[in-house]
Order: C-alpha cells, then structure tokens, then sequence
C-alpha cells in the first residue's frame, strides 16, 4: 500500500491546513509562492464549467472516504472500502479522460484540474496514462505538486527511487516507511519547486492525521 500527501488530500486549499502539533507554514516560503500561484482563480475563467462541477463532486466523494485516513489507515475492512471506492471513481475518470482528454486549468480551472488529478493519483490503473499526458502538456495546465506526486507513484510503482519525497509504504509492522529517494540533498528544493512544505514538516503534517511514520526510514535530515 502507497501513501502521498493525496491520501489526505491533493486540493491545495485542504492540503495545507494548519495541524496544531506542527510548526506553523511560513506562507511567504518559496513553495507556499508556488503553491499559491497555481491555486488562484479568476472566476470563470475555465471553458467546462459543467464539467468542472462533475470532478469538484467526484473529488468531494473520495475525500469523505478519507476524512479520517490517519487513524484507519491500517484498518484493512476501511482498504477494501477505499479500493471500491476509488475503482469506482476510476471508471468514472477514465470515461472523463476517453470523452474530454486530460482536465486542465484552462478547461476546468485549477480546482477542476486537481480534483482530476486527485482521483488519478488514487487509481494506479489510470497513473501511467495520466502522467504520459501531463508530460505533453505546456507548463501551468496542472498543479506542479500533483504532478510531482504522479511521478512519485508511478516510479515506485514501477520499482524505481522517488524524486519529491511523497511517497511512503505500509510495512507489515503497521508503519510507513519512507520509499527510497535519489538525490536527498537536494529533496527539499526539488519539493519547494513543486509547491510542497519541506519534508520535515511534510512528515510532521502525515503524524499529525494519525499515520504512524517509521522515522527511521527518513533520511536522517528530515526526521521531525
């Protein structure tokens, strides 16, 4: 089992909520600029609103699943509640993507655009597709976040090292452990660049939903 910050949430308004153990975000950070940057819209300024309103409903039925993943996370009658869940939401995506391609911020506006992509990330049958088409997309259709947290799934999935730090496995002890990273020193930039809080705090805001988190997986840099 795979964990992202789209476990909890991939809307950036939710995303970042302020966790009452964790030190404050400092908002005028460089990945709180990015964060912001892509999260503000002008009222209509999308083309699908209909379709909009399909995917910012669909996005509210998967995190009403998930509204309190911290603490059931290793309930295994909740998994197989959440895998038909999100199976179900899969085939309504997938027949999204076959009629509409890829929703971007220029369709659906950026909350459309990440309630799309927080359906993908929690649906391995559609990651490999998703990713190849945001690949071909020009810069600032999508969330730079839920793009580097595709990217983390797909390449784990695919056996290989995580590049933003996202991404965590459940091991038979009931914890998360961190999945290897290339290239740690530069972890936290990569992730700024991506709109993410460094993954000190990023770990900190995971605990604080209830995941226990191996910290002896983390580098030892990023050990709250």
């Amino acid at each position: 089992m795979l964990l992202a910050g789209a476990a909890l949430t991939v809307l950036p308004s939710r995303l970042f909520a302020q966790s009452r153990t964790c030190a404050p975000l400092d908002t005028t950070a460089a990945w709180a600029q990015v964060n912001r940057a892509w999260s503000t819209e002008s009222p209509g300024g999308w083309s699908n609103d209909s379709l909009r309103r399909v995917l910012l409903a669909l996005a509210d039925t998967d995190q009403a699943a998930r509204k309190d993943f911290g603490a059931r996370a290793t309930d295994t009658i909740y998994g197989r509640q959440l895998m038909a869940l999100d199976s179900t939401l899969a085939r309504r995506m997938s027949a999204i993507l076959d009629r509409f391609g890829l929703p971007t911020r220029t369709v659906v506006g950026a909350a459309g655009a990440d309630a799309a992509m927080l359906i993908v990330q929690h649906n391995w049958s559609l990651q490999e597709r998703v990713l190849s088409l945001a690949d071909s997309l020009s810069r600032g259709q999508l969330s730079p976040q839920a793009v580097a947290m595709l990217e983390d799934r797909v390449r784990v999935h695919e056996g290989r090292t995580q590049r933003f730090g996202t991404q965590f496995t459940l091991g038979p002890d009931k914890r998360f452990h961190f999945a290897p990273a290339e290239d740690v020193a530069h972890l936290d930039a990569r992730r700024a660049e991506a709109g993410m809080p460094p993954m000190r705090q990023y770990v900190c805001l995971l605990e604080s939903t209830g995941l226990r988190v191996d910290r002896g997986s983390l580098p030892a840099g990023f050990r709250p």
